[in-house]
């Protein structure tokens, strides 16, 4: 062959194979043949060495020396331009692989089809023979060695436990196939072999997520060498799969009932039993996944629990709620005190991956939340203004309110305005003492509901409720009787007087006293009434701005009584009234002539056969209207009579 066909290289190639003897070199290698070299041959001449084409071979580019034993004992030394080469059964051959896969690294197996020419040696595939080494593949742990697994996280390790003896430089390495166990994707020259079953660490740092089928092969291995090496046949397969590893978020997600603005709240939604948040695993890694609360910097996070584990905190569902413990320790009521809480969780997956050099779990998520005081609520139990007497101040009293929830805490009360002076209060029970010494006016008390001191908590934000007090000055008034009144304090009248006829005035009802109609001003207004249903209220009436009491009806001679009132913005004084209506002086009657005379007569004559014979009789000057009745004395009504209305005497 020419030259250009050898691809020749200063690597020297050994056949360990016997030949066939045919007798003599023409006729073919003789079977004590032991070695073909190719290699520099400085000793022959540029002549020694042609090729086929009879184009001479320099003695650095030359085909080397074939050293044949042949029977008579002797050593010659044959010259020829045949390329040496050797034939291997396939069956023999175990494995292939890049000569450049000597550093310990995974690499991405393939067959570097591109170099398959007659011109290039580049990158040549390392033959491994079948020999008497072996390598049994028994189980794949976690790292830490304490349970078989056939999944194991992205740039994980696992541990692989082999079988297996040793040689010369044995090495195991590791073959990643595909999943059907078909094709090899990755290899990995391992480290020295070890006799008997031993666990090899294998550092899967760098391959891809997938399922694969995983294989090792126990070889001896010479870097500085392109001749195949012996090894084991490739160990039977077992299957891993290597996933993305677990990763944890947490989010909040407060249950309903908080106050709006606030997430949690004390005595609303965070109660035991009810979830605070979710802890969700995306990607779930290699399930289950083993849980576990951690500080956060104090201790709150006892008071929290995982939902869903099970006896080993595991679980292979996602996500699962962080709910408050029953008894949790901060529990007042049945609910989280107000405060911050803070916890961390981490989680492990079913290798117990990933931890740091110490043991401890590497993906945690850590958060905070506040649970918010409440505002409790608070009213006095008469949220009304209490309006008091002088005179019924002066009996004690409380002022009492009401807060919800009662429990856990305490109500105080105070004054906070108007004329402080009045009263003072019972911080404790809202009694209440009237210190005014007869002074009127308004006081405001308040109630504030807030933690009951005793509990050591702080759990509710101050929450008050205000009232008034109004200390008031009794309206008084009394009645005078109209100036026609024969009696200056009683109203006393005749049943001639025009006062006891219809809208006649008995008298007029006056105020007095009392309280300014704003409490601190100067007027007050008084206003007047009748009592209905009273006495003999029906007959008369009082003018609510005058006091002005009226008849509704003429008043015959008789006893009247009715009960007025007097009131101004703060009370009412009643007043019983009596009305006098007696009977009228008698007046001066006489007789006179005739209607038109003025002479007074006290006997008047008259013969028998007289006609039209009167007598008249008037008081003069009165205006009673009253009509004369006329009647005989004395005398007999035999002899003459007289008219009762006109005074016609017959």
């Amino acid at each position: 062959m020419t030259t250009n066909d050898r691809a020749y290289k200063d690597i020297p190639y050994y056949l360990n194979e016997h030949g066939e003897r045919l007798g003599i070199i023409s006729n073919g290698w003789g079977n004590n043949m032991r070695t073909l070299t190719q290699s520099i041959a400085t000793a022959l001449g540029s002549s020694d060495v042609v090729t086929s084409n009879n184009i001479s071979v320099a003695p650095n580019d030359s085909i080397g020396l074939v050293y044949d034993y042949h029977y008579d004992g002797n050593v010659y030394i044959g010259k020829s331009n045949l390329r040496p080469f050797g034939i291997m059964k396939s069956s023999n051959i175990n494995f292939a692989a890049n000569t450049s896969y000597t550093d310990g690294a995974w690499h991405n197996y393939v067959i570097d089809t591109s170099n398959f020419n007659e011109n290039n040696e580049l990158n040549p595939n390392k033959l491994r023979i079948q020999s008497s080494l072996t390598a049994s593949l028994q189980d794949i742990k976690n790292e830490s060695k304490t349970k078989s697994i056939s999944k194991v996280i992205k740039n994980g390790s696992v541990n692989l436990y082999v079988n297996a003896n040793t040689g010369n430089n044995t090495k195991m390495s590791v073959l990643l196939y595909d999943d059907a166990g078909t094709q090899i994707q990755y290899y990995k020259l391992g480290s020295n072999t070890l006799s008997g079953t031993n666990d090899y660490i294998l550092d899967l740092t760098g391959i891809p997520v997938g399922k694969y089928q995983v294989a090792v092969l126990n070889e001896e291995y010479d870097a500085s060498s392109n001749l195949p090496v012996e090894s084991s046949a490739i160990s039977d397969l077992m299957p891993l799969e290597i996933v993305e590893p677990h990763k944890l978020t947490y989010t909040k997600t407060p249950q309903s009932g908080a106050s709006a603005g606030n997430d949690y709240e004390f005595g609303k939604n965070v109660n035991a039993g009810q979830a605070v948040g979710k802890v969700t695993a995306s990607p779930t890694g290699v399930t289950p996944l083993t849980y576990n609360l951690e500080t956060n910097g104090d201790n709150s996070y006892l008071n929290f629990e995982i939902d869903g584990l099970d006896s080993n905190n595991a679980s292979s569902s996602t996500p699962l709620n962080v709910k408050i413990k029953s008894g949790a320790p901060d529990l007042v009521n049945g609910g989280l005190k107000a405060g911050t809480y803070k916890f961390c969780i981490t989680a492990v997956d079913a290798n117990g991956d990933p931890v740091d050099t110490s043991g401890n779990p590497t993906e945690k998520v850590c958060t905070s939340f506040t649970v918010e005081k409440t505002n409790p609520t608070i009213a006095f139990d008469d949220p009304s203004t209490t309006k008091k007497s002088i005179a019924d101040a002066a009996t004690a009293w409380n002022e009492t309110a009401t807060a919800t929830p009662s429990t856990g805490t305490k109500i105080t009360y105070s004054i906070t305005g108007g004329d402080v002076s009045l009263i003072s209060i019972n911080p404790d029970t809202g009694a209440i003492t009237y210190t005014g010494s007869n002074a009127f006016g308004k006081v405001k008390i308040r109630a504030t509901v807030d933690d009951d001191p005793t509990t050591g908590n702080d759990n509710y934000n101050s929450a008050f409720v205000e009232k008034e007090i109004v200390i008031y000055r009794e309206v008084d008034g009394s009645v005078t009787p109209h100036a026609n009144s024969s009696d200056t304090t009683i109203p006393t009248f005749t049943a001639s007087d025009s006062n006891v006829r219809t809208g006649g005035i008995i008298g007029t009802i006056k105020g007095t006293l009392g309280t300014p109609d704003t409490i601190g001003g100067s007027t007050t207004t008084y206003h007047y009434g009748l009592k209905p249903g009273v006495g003999n209220a029906s007959f008369f009436s009082v003018d609510p701005n005058t006091g002005v009491i009226k008849t509704t009806a003429n008043l015959g001679v008789n006893s009247y009584h009715i009960t007025v009132t007097v009131s101004d913005n703060w009370s009412t004084k009643e007043i019983p009234v009596t009305i006098n209506v007696g009977v009228a002086t008698a007046e001066n009657l006489k007789f006179y002539e005739n209607s038109t005379s003025n002479t007074v007569i006290t006997s008047k004559s008259a013969c028998l056969t007289d006609t039209g014979v009167t007598v008249y009789a008037t008081v003069k000057g009165s205006t009673n209207n009253n009509p004369v009745t006329y009647r005989i004395k004395d005398g007999s009504t035999n002899v003459i009579t007289v008219n009762s209305s006109s005074g016609a005497i017959t």
